[in-house]
């Protein structure tokens, strides 16, 4: 196996394991969630760039992925900020 590989695995596995701190009572439930949602946005982002491959795409779709993810991530955090 890569070693880069290890390492977005050791970066995903570290991710996961700051959101379940982060879901219980260490903060409000609001920012916990907003940065559970965020880390999340993070991961995705490393899991399609590096396991699927995206880096070696052309920029262009590089750039349509990247603002995607960000929409979806902006419209979920706001649609929940705002209910």
């Amino acid at each position: 196996m890569h070693l880069r590989a290890i390492h977005i695995w050791a970066i995903l596995v570290t991710a996961t394991l700051l959101s379940w701190f982060l879901k219980g009572d260490a903060v409000s439930a609001k920012v916990g969630a907003t940065a559970v949602i965020l880390i999340a946005a993070f991961k995705i982002n490393l899991v399609v760039g590096h396991f699927m491959e995206l880096k070696w795409q052309p920029r262009p779709f590089r750039i349509v992925v990247s603002v995607w993810l960000a929409l979806v991530t902006t419209i979920i955090i706001g649609g929940y900020w705002a209910a």
